[in-house]
């Protein structure tokens, strides 16, 4: 709720802004860029997920069972491209989140052996560059973003447990477009008119994920993901 509430408060304020900007003169595209990132990734637990019904559960025989997933830090590749017009700045991005599993277990005694999970988010992104944060060539900027995670993707090499005597196979479950939102906090260091370092911190929210093994044979309930990212790259502007 408190995310909600912030990313309404963000939306006020760039289109408060922005319309003012109108009033005063039109906007005036000062240059296109690109960027790419790679960084780390913490992407904090899901406890209680329930499992899905039918050939896509994970255990029939239980099937109130509640699952809690545990990942390992992970990485972040990121590529974005977009337009400055003077304060702000409007861009596509494309993140790739991969994060291996610590564990997956549950109350009836199954854990997953080993694997990992996968997002890729494609987002569209507000940015704000306010004059007070900005210190000779180093600019300090603040965003947010809605979009898609076109896939998120997991992979268990193998499940083990008191019920299990012997490893259960690879299980690879997924689920396609979830609605996704995320804040930016980042900062942009010029080295010429063409080239900056940035670094960005990115804290992203996926809704709604219903992890299957196909379109009708969902492996897990619902569940929502929240990857946070810090990114260092490089930005081209011409």
């Amino acid at each position: 709720m408190m995310f909600k509430q912030l990313f309404v408060i963000l939306f006020v304020i760039f289109s408060s802004t922005i319309a003012n900007a109108f009033e005063d003169k039109p906007l005036i595209l000062d240059k296109s860029y690109v960027k790419l990132g790679y960084g780390f990734v913490h992407l904090p637990e899901n406890n209680n997920v329930t499992q899905g019904n039918g050939d896509g559960a994970i255990d029939n025989t239980f099937p109130d069972a509640k699952y809690d997933f545990k990942y390992d830090a992970g990485s972040s590749f990121s590529i974005a491209a977009g337009n400055r017009f003077q304060n702000f700045a409007f861009e596509l991005s494309i993140d790739q989140i991969v994060c291996d599993i610590d564990s997956v277990t549950s109350d009836t005694a199954i854990k997953t052996t080993s694997g990992d999970v996968s997002l890729r988010t494609i987002m569209i992104n507000a940015l704000y560059y306010p004059n007070f944060l900005k210190f000779n060539k180093t600019n300090i900027y603040l965003g947010a973003g809605v979009g898609i995670t076109e896939k998120v993707d997991l992979d268990e090499s193998g499940i083990t447990g008191s019920r299990a005597s012997s490893n259960l196979s690879f299980k690879s479950s997924s689920d396609l477009f979830n609605p996704t939102y995320q804040f930016i906090l980042g900062a942009e260091y010029s080295i010429s008119n063409y080239i900056s370092l940035y670094s960005e911190v990115k804290n992203t929210i996926v809704k709604s994920v219903h992890l299957a093994r196909g379109s009708s044979k969902e492996t897990y309930g619902s569940m929502e993901m929240n990857p946070m990212s810090a990114v260092i790259g490089i930005k081209f502007s011409f």
